[in-house]
């Protein structure tokens, strides 16, 4: 086998090819219509300190902090700020990884809060608290998401370590589209629930 020939095979595999619509060197924002394929509904938000916006360890009963008591060995401490988020306060942000299908192909994208509040019509802490007294919501979340058509915009990670590309905006195109949040409420009224 001829090593030039291999080399240019390498540059041809569909798996090598950046995952923008089109060439994209200056790393500029892509704007594009697709539309919602999937969204991992497992893990939809994560916790930040109310004070910096610092990532915190999401609080769990198996997290136990060095020298606090035990009533409060769940509570993230916020190691930026120095503040124990219970005085300080801790939310919860939407993290949303999302496959969407556009023109060509179907891309795995990461929808973060502000993106996200858009679709979800709520914040996160909202969806959670409806989530709590709902267990199905975000698996409902994902179905009535699904199909949705959407102008969406994408940019590179920040974060060299990402994997994703991030939606920087995202506009729905369905004239009747209504927020998630009020979709499930509906749906759950509908089934005489709360």
């Amino acid at each position: 086998m001829n090593p030039e020939s291999s080399n240019n095979n390498s540059q041809t595999n569909p798996r090598k090819r950046p995952l923008v619509e089109e060439p994209n060197n200056d790393k500029q924002p892509i704007t594009l219509n697709s539309m919602v394929v999937a969204i991992d509904h497992n893990n939809l938000f994560y916790t930040v300190c109310s004070i910096c916006e610092k990532t915190l360890p999401d609080p769990s009963p198996n997290t136990h902090i060095p020298n606090s008591s035990s009533s409060s060995s769940s509570i993230p401490f916020c190691k930026n700020c120095n503040f124990n988020s219970a005085s300080s306060g801790s939310k919860r942000l939407f993290r949303v990884l999302m496959s969407i299908a556009t023109e060509k192909r179907v891309v795995v994208v990461i929808m973060f809060d502000r993106a996200a509040r858009v679709l979800f019509g709520c914040s996160a802490d909202e969806f959670f608290d409806f989530a709590k007294t709902h267990p199905f919501a975000a698996a409902s979340a994902g179905n009535a998401l699904e199909g949705e058509m959407l102008k969406i915009t994408l940019s590179q990670p920040k974060n060299g370590n990402a994997r994703h590309l991030r939606v920087v905006s995202v506009l729905p195109l369905r004239t009747g589209f209504q927020p998630v949040i009020e979709t499930l409420r509906e749906l759950y009224r509908a089934r005489g629930g709360s």
